[in-house]
């Protein structure tokens, strides 16, 4: 007769003096220890010979899952394959099957994920919102819902934006992993970003003239250091993006020429460039240069003094701090690069040479065709904007 659960579960761990071995069917059975331990087994021919394939103990499987695996080996037969040998390799793609911790590790070591500037901050963020809870989970066992429940956890922390960056970079890790076969599934890539959060919107704020006079005047109010406000008063004399003044080292600028080249690891376009600098950014800078006067870089951290860049996250600590004195918080550091731009638009500075100030390549023909760096207008440009927030700053509203 077939077995059944009831049979078996009356056997399984008690001693037991019956026959050694119980017939399912199809080639199905069961052999029983004298203490009650039951293995499935199917019993086929291969290649002329009997072979008897264990397929797992009760318990750990169960009678309906015996009688699946039981399937599947006749479907390798009737292939030619041997189920034994099957299973082998089904064991052992199982044992290799990296966990979601190899995998992020490995693409963060990949030559794609090294190039990004904000390499040190995508780490944190994998960490914090995927590896630390999830990294244990095996991606090829994983379904699209599995992955869902990431993503929303973000979103649920009131974090929509984060969860469609986050989304977005670890699509980037599975394919990675699926270029190099360390994986077969790519479930993850079926879910859409309106699915788990929301993409980030171009920004159209920018500070007004008022709004620039109190910015300047309150940065000398806030608690920072002084090293933080010289950093935050230079991103907007300079519109630089904020990770180009947080990994700027000294030998990066001639503060007597007036011009800092950016590096190409830490430009955004992966090209380096040239910026123009006002006579008030290098004053800053001067000043910047002599409250660690043997350091390579110019804004460490501020409380460990130690020679090394500050965190990414300083940035947005530095925004808060100086929203909080103006009592305007609707504004981020991006913000200053797009009021540059904006103002220096409103002072009839050319399009291209704002272009190059910020670090943006130019487009069309332009792109192809000229090359030159307009370092002149840059300054010139440069100055004329740094009288402008002077003169924004000396007017109370």
């Amino acid at each position: 007769m077939p077995l059944n659960d009831t049979k078996l579960r009356r056997i399984d761990g008690k001693p037991y003096d019956g026959p050694e071995e119980l017939a399912d069917a199809g080639g199905l059975s069961v052999r029983i220890s004298p203490k009650g331990n039951i293995a499935f087994q199917f019993r086929y021919r291969f290649a002329g010979r009997p072979v008897r394939l264990r397929l797992g103990i009760y318990g750990k499987i169960s009678l309906r899952e015996a009688r699946e695996a039981m399937e599947q080996c006749k479907k390798w037969l009737a292939e030619g394959r041997n189920p034994a040998a099957m299973m082998r390799m089904a064991k052992a793609e199982a044992v290799a099957s990296p966990d979601i911790n190899m995998l992020v590790a490995e693409w963060l070591d990949s030559p794609p994920a090294l190039k990004l500037v904000k390499y040190d901050y995508w780490k944190r963020m994998l960490a914090l919102h995927v590896t630390d809870r999830y990294g244990k989970m095996l991606a090829d066992e994983m379904a699209p819902t599995d992955w869902e429940q990431i993503f929303r956890r973000i979103n649920d922390g009131g974090s929509p934006v984060q969860a469609g960056n986050v989304l977005v970079k670890m699509k980037q890790v599975i394919r990675y992993g699926l270029r190099r076969r360390r994986i077969t599934s790519s479930a993850l890539l079926l879910l859409e970003l309106n699915d788990v959060g929301k993409l980030a919107q171009n920004g159209e704020r920018f500070l007004d003239d008022q709004e620039v006079g109190i910015f300047w005047r309150s940065v000398g109010k806030t608690k920072m250091s002084q090293q933080n406000q010289l950093f935050v008063r230079l991103v907007l004399l300079t519109g630089c993006r904020g990770v180009e003044l947080r990994l700027a080292k000294k030998k990066d600028f001639d503060l007597g020429r007036r011009i800092w080249t950016i590096r190409k690891e830490i430009s955004k376009t992966r090209r380096g460039f040239v910026r123009g600098l006002s006579a008030a950014a290098v004053e800053l800078l001067e000043q910047a240069f002599l409250i660690y006067p043997d350091f390579e870089i110019v804004f460490p951290p501020a409380t460990l003094q130690v020679d090394r860049p500050m965190s990414a996250n300083v940035l947005l600590s530095l925004a808060d701090q100086v929203g909080e004195v103006m009592n305007i918080t609707d504004w981020t550091m991006h913000d200053l690069r797009r009021t540059c731009k904006t103002q220096m638009a409103k002072l009839g500075v050319a399009p291209h040479v704002s272009e190059k100030i910020l670090g943006h390549k130019l487009t069309g023909m332009l792109a192809v065709y000229d090359q030159h760096d307009y370092v002149e207008e840059q300054q010139q440009a440069a100055d004329l904007w740094a009288s402008h927030i002077h003169s924004c700053s000396s007017i109370r509203p």
